[in-house]
């Protein structure tokens, strides 16, 4: 079961981005809806984490980084048999430094990390909806059409998921969101 390290948005932003979320349910996409999962932009994903040193690292990571913005300004679609549509964030030279600098921390806590989330190879997304298939891409663009671009939001929070069912293991807040940390209740998951 894969795990991965997400970073969240302010509520405004979350609240949008699960409103795309129910549209593309209301078509037959629902994967993104029903997940259980929060919308994020993921910056690692391994086979393999020592969960408590993990968390650790969250809590120092986000002590040390202040919350940022976002500006999601495109659309972009990973093809394949069941596609993956998402919203594309303005790549900065601070949103690939951060994201540098997460990764090679974590390398120390992780195992077996997926190639596509290291910095060579990254491409920074938010999952609009998965299992696309090729009947549904016009009316997923309508839906997104009528979403507006740009969504401009914060980033706020990391966490560690665990997934196959999505699970919120941990998360912690950025400098300036919240003061602390806080363990997610199972309970939610």
């Amino acid at each position: 079961m894969p795990y991965v390290i997400e970073m969240y948005f302010d509520a405004e932003t979350d609240f949008r981005i699960r409103t795309i979320w129910e549209k593309f349910a209301s078509i037959g996409v629902s994967f993104m809806h029903d997940s259980g999962g929060r919308p994020h932009v993921s910056l690692a994903v391994c086979e393999v984490v020592d969960i408590p040193a993990a968390c650790q690292l969250l809590d120092r990571f986000a002590g040390a980084t202040s919350h940022f913005s976002i500006a999601f300004s495109s659309l972009g679609m990973f093809p394949g048999a069941e596609s993956v549509l998402f919203l594309a964030p303005k790549v900065t030279s601070e949103l690939l430094a951060l994201h540098a600098r997460f990764f090679s921390e974590f390398a120390s806590v992780s195992r077996d990390c997926w190639v596509r989330y290291s910095p060579s190879h990254w491409v920074p997304h938010c999952t609009f909806a998965m299992r696309l298939e090729s009947h549904q891409i016009s009316r997923a663009l309508d839906i997104c059409h009528a979403a507006g671009l740009p969504l401009v939001g914060s980033v706020c929070e990391i966490g560690l998921v665990e997934t196959l069912p999505i699970k919120q293991l941990y998360a912690a807040p950025f400098a300036e969101a919240l003061i602390g940390s806080r363990q997610i209740d199972a309970a939610i998951s």
